[in-house]
């Protein structure tokens, strides 16, 4: 009986996480950054990200900065390889909230907590 329920949690979570990327496949556009509670002075439009079902990504940022690599989601976790500076360290970024039409990370820097909203800017792929 142990190993049936260990098989169906692991199942479960194994589709928990494929859902969690098919869901996230598309394009987004940055809404609204806040730092600690409070809106941050940019454009968060120029903030986007687009995530292919091929677990590749693009992602673009305030003064003009790109990047572009692998992905994969985790246990409402982000994780995010840059492959065009293959020095980058992964970075790790936490699903706050995914829905068909919203996204929003949140990420520790210091003492701060930067939460960035996006909006889904592309149909949502076929379930």
């Amino acid at each position: 009986m142990t190993r049936l329920s260990l098989l169906f949690s692991f199942s479960l979570l194994l589709l928990h996480c494929s859902q969690e990327e098919d869901l996230l496949v598309g394009q987004w556009q940055g809404a609204l950054v806040t730092e600690n509670g409070d809106s941050l002075k940019l454009d968060p439009r120029e903030i986007t990200f687009d995530f292919g079902t091929d677990n590749r990504y693009a992602f673009t940022s305030t003064l003009r900065y790109q990047e572009a690599g692998t992905y994969r989601t985790e246990e409402g976790y982000l994780f995010a390889q840059d492959t065009t500076q293959p020095t980058n360290p992964e970075r790790v970024v936490a699903i706050e909230k995914l829905t068909v039409d919203s996204l929003i990370i949140r990420m520790n820097a210091d003492t701060s907590q930067r939460l960035v909203t996006l909006v889904r800017t592309s149909a949502p792929p076929p379930q």
